[in-house]
C-alpha cells in the first residue's frame, strides 16, 4: 500500500472575500469571513457551504489573537468565545451554521480572536498505485469584540535610512484594530522630482500593537535621494512622516 499523505494549508481570512479549498481539497465557502461582536451585537453566525461533491467534516477551535513586539501574529487557547457546534459535517451542496458569542461583550479595548475551521480528513481511500495528497484547509475567521467607545490613533514613530535600508516603526495606539491598506514610500531628489516609490503590503495592526517594516533602496537611487516620505494608510486613518536624506545613509 502506498502512503496516503495530508498537507495542512492555512487560509488567512480576508475581509470582504470568501474562501474556497484549492484543487485536491474540499471545496467550501465561508461567509462572512469575519464577525464583530459587542454591546449591541452579542452573538453572530458564520455559514459554511459545501461546494464540492463529497461530504466534508470540520473541527472548530477558538484562539485569542495577539501580535508580539514585532507585529507577528500569535494564537493562545481561549475560553472567552462561545461557539457551536465543535464538530460538524456538511453534505454536498448543503450549508451549516456556526453560532458565535462572546462571554464578555462589554470591553474598553477591543478583544481579538480567530475561529479556526479545520477540514478533517476523509476516510482513507482504497489502495492505489501511487501516493495521494489531500489538501486540508484550515481557515481562521477573525472575531472582534469591539470597544464600547472606539478610539482610533495611528502613528509612524520613526523613519530611518541606514546603508540603503529603510526602517519604519508604526504603532496603533487606539483601542481597536486597523486594516492596513498600504505602507507607501516615496523618495525625491534635490529638485523635488520623484525617483523612488515602493508600496509594502500588510493586513491587520491590532490595538496597542507596534510593527516595524523595512525595505531596500537601490544604490543608484539612494545616492540621488534628498528626501524620503512614508504614508501608512488604513481603512480608517492615514499618517505621514518625512526624512531628509544625506549620502552617509546610503551604501
Amino acid at each position: 500500500m502506498q502512503p496516503h499523505l495530508y498537507l495542512m494549508v492555512f487560509a488567512a481570512a480576508l475581509a470582504g472575500a470568501a474562501v474556497c479549498g484549492s484543487a485536491g481539497a474540499g471545496e467550501f465557502i465561508v461567509s462572512p469571513v469575519r464577525l464583530e461582536l459587542g454591546s449591541t451585537t452579542r452573538s453572530g453566525a458564520i455559514t459554511v457551504r459545501n461546494e464540492g461533491k463529497d461530504m466534508l467534516s470540520f473541527q472548530l477551535e477558538a484562539m485569542e489573537w495577539r501580535q508580539d513586539g514585532d507585529g507577528k501574529d500569535q494564537y493562545v487557547e481561549t475560553q472567552e468565545l462561545v461557539f457551536f457546534p465543535k464538530i460538524m459535517s456538511v453534505g454536498p451542496g448543503q450549508e451549516a451554521l456556526i453560532r458565535v458569542g462572546a462571554k464578555t461583550p462589554l470591553v474598553q479595548r477591543e478583544k481579538t480572536y480567530r475561529l479556526f475551521i479545520q477540514e478533517m480528513p476523509a476516510p482513507a481511500p482504497a489502495p492505489s498505485n501511487g501516493a495521494q495528497v489531500n489538501f486540508l484547509i484550515r481557515f481562521g475567521a477573525p472575531i472582534f469584540v469591539v470597544p464600547v467607545k472606539a478610539q482610533d490613533s495611528l502613528a509612524v514613530d520613526s523613519l530611518g535610512l541606514v546603508k540603503g535600508t529603510v526602517h519604519i516603526a508604526t504603532r496603533n495606539s487606539g483601542n481597536r484594530h486597523q486594516v492596513v491598506q498600504g505602507v507607501h514610500l516615496k523618495g525625491a531628489d534635490a529638485a523635488g522630482a520623484e525617483i523612488f516609490t515602493l508600496t509594502l503590503a500588510d493586513r491587520y495592526l491590532l490595538a496597542g500593537t507596534a510593527k516595524t517594516f523595512s525595505a531596500t533602496v537601490p544604490p543608484q537611487q539612494c545616492a540621488r535621494l534628498a528626501s524620503l516620505s512614508v504614508e501608512v494608510r488604513t481603512d480608517r486613518l492615514s499618517t505621514v512622516r518625512q526624512l531628509d536624506v544625506d549620502p552617509t545613509m546610503c551604501p
